[in-house]
């Protein structure tokens, strides 16, 4: 069985602030475009629904981006 890293309240940030909290990253246009094609583009496992609000873990997120980059 594999051991998970636990993911703290901390990690979870709206995925309206991604652009804000890393402008480096994503412009606002960008994002939006990820965050649609989030199922194709490798991106879907960094994202939570909880109710109707989505979330998105930034550790996972920078994980995908890294394995992305590895390929």
């Amino acid at each position: 069985m594999q051991d998970q890293p636990a993911v703290t309240l901390t990690d979870l940030v709206p995925y309206q602030s991604v652009p804000d909290k890393f402008p480096h990253l994503y412009s606002r246009k960008s994002w939006q475009w990820v965050v649609k094609q989030r199922q194709h583009n490798g991106l879907a496992r960094a994202f939570r629904k909880v109710g109707k609000q989505l979330f998105v873990n930034t550790q996972v997120l920078a994980e995908c981006i890294d394995s992305q980059l590895a390929d």
